[in-house]
């Protein structure tokens, strides 16, 4: 999977949960901005966060990596 890939499936994890930027951001203790960037392919989460965020969204740190 690609980067877009990555980015796009991010955001949809959080559209089907039915939340904004905001909430998520809120969740994991980061900026909504930062949200927007990983969403827009234009930044990474930090590899030490990917845990957390799989655990967010109820998936696994593979099925987010993977897509």
């Amino acid at each position: 999977m690609d980067a877009k890939q990555v980015g796009l499936f991010i955001q949809e994890l959080r559209k089907e949960k039915g939340l904004t930027q905001q909430e998520v951001a809120d969740s994991l203790n980061v900026s909504n901005k930062t949200i927007s960037k990983w969403e827009r392919d234009e930044g990474y989460p930090e590899i030490t966060m990917l845990p957390e965020i799989a655990k967010f969204y109820e998936i696994t740190t593979d099925e987010l990596l993977c897509g």
